[in-house]
């Protein structure tokens, strides 16, 4: 008997404590407006979009990371993340009709129901858990027939993730948005608990937007940095090639988004969550990461940690003040012999070496940030290095081509810079 009733009491224990401990709640009030409570205290997001660099996030003051498939980065990253102190939103990946998937198909939708719960009961209890991340732009190149036949199928998803875990909020991520995404989310996706919104050229004006058009829920920015290659602001060469901003002009893009959301608007954003922690191939090499392939970080790296803990770190990377070479931008004849160079400021007056790339213009056409093939590049037309300038020569094929300049100092820091230019 007595074994029993201690058996029954420690049951109760294990329960009691669940129900407190591990529990993340979005709270709100007329003081503080929406924020997060875990484990019965205030949580300020300092995150970031991606699934590596977690000890450098950590180092740099971050205490967030924002996954799109927590299937693909399985529990030992999540055992990592918690043994950091790292929160994770962890992302539920949705299949896109765009993809080919048909939501008509009732085997798939079960299926992919299933899925889903399968996952949030997989890793649900697991402490590094803040939230989830139910989908990442499901509605993209969809009409708006199947736009509202898409956010019912994602509500009826969130019902089933809230029923096998009633402690973690859902959020999900949308492609930008406009007065009529924002209403059909309100008519056919009620169970969503926050919207994040992927949004570049246009992230500082997130809030103002969504209070504009009706949105009373809180929201996250869960992608921002650079202008997006598709956007009208993007300036482009004569024969169409987008023109990419300077790593330290990116860097005050990733500023002006953070202020707007973290600082101006903190009662309404429940965290930000920049693009992207690593790198990748889009449109160029360099155009969305905030690492390069080897581990080195650029200045928007250093822009969020100085957000995130009100100073600089103690070693600045380099800023590339201008690259400048008479084929920027312009037509030059093929095989011919060029020459750049670039003006570069680093704040502690570190050892600075140079690399330079000339590669083929990315022909890829490619949407919502799907995989893309790295262009050919060609080093051998790289012909001399002295200082911060560069000669090359011209390829020998008629075409689009870009040269990079990757300026690295001694401090596991980078700046980068490109420019288009047309061979005829």
């Amino acid at each position: 008997m007595k074994f029993s009733l201690f058996l029954s009491l420690f049951i109760l224990s294990i329960a009691y404590t669940h129900s407190i401990w591990g529990d993340t709640i979005i709270e709100h009030s007329k003081k503080h407006g929406y924020r997060f409570l875990v484990d019965g205290e205030p949580f300020i997001v300092k995150g970031v979009a991606g699934d590596r660099y977690l000890n450098e996030l950590k180092a740099f003051g971050g205490n967030t990371m924002r996954t799109w498939s927590i299937e693909a980065q399985g529990e030992e990253f999540l055992d990592e993340a918690h043994s950091l102190g790292i929160k994770v939103i962890a992302g539920i990946w949705v299949e896109h009709a765009r993809h080919g998937y048909d939501y008509s198909d009732r085997s798939f939708v079960k299926k992919q129901r299933r899925q889903v719960e399968a996952v949030v009961k997989k890793y649900k209890d697991h402490p590094a858990i803040l939230a989830w991340g139910l989908g990442n732009e499901v509605e993209l190149r969809l009409s708006d027939e199947d736009a509202e036949a898409m956010w019912e199928e994602m509500n009826e998803l969130a019902l089933i993730v809230k029923k096998a875990d009633p402690d973690h909020p859902i959020m999900s991520s949308v492609a930008g948005f406009n007065q009529e995404k924002i209403d059909m989310l309100q008519n056919y996706f009620p169970e969503l608990d926050i919207i994040g919104a992927n949004a570049y050229g246009f992230a500082p004006r997130v809030g103002i937007l969504l209070k504009e058009y009706g949105w009373e829920k809180p929201y996250m920015i869960t992608e921002f940095g650079p202008i997006g290659h598709w956007e009208e602001g993007v300036r482009k060469s004569e024969w169409g090639a987008p023109i990419e901003e300077t790593s330290h002009e990116k860097a005050k893009r990733y500023r002006d988004a953070q202020v707007a959301a973290m600082d101006e608007d903190s009662k309404y954003c429940l965290g930000t969550f920049p693009f992207y922690w690593s790198s990748k191939q889009e449109i160029t090499t360099t155009w969305f990461g905030m690492f390069l392939p080897g581990g080195e970080h650029l200045e928007a790296v250093d822009i969020m940690s100085y957000s995130w803990n009100k100073k600089y770190p103690k070693n600045r990377v380099p800023e590339i003040v201008s690259l400048d070479s008479k084929a920027k931008l312009n037509t030059v004849k093929r095989r011919s012999i060029q020459t750049a160079s670039v003006e570069v400021l680093d704040h502690e007056k570190d050892e600075l070496t140079y690399h330079w790339v000339l590669m083929d213009e990315s022909q890829e056409k490619t949407v919502g940030g799907d995989f893309e093939k790295t262009p050919t590049s060609y080093p051998k037309l790289i012909l001399s290095i002295s200082g911060s300038s560069v000669d090359f020569k011209a390829p020998r094929k008629k075409g689009a081509y870009r040269l990079f300049v990757y300026v690295k100092d001694t401090n596991n820091g980078a700046a980068t810079a490109n420019f288009p230019f047309y061979v005829d």
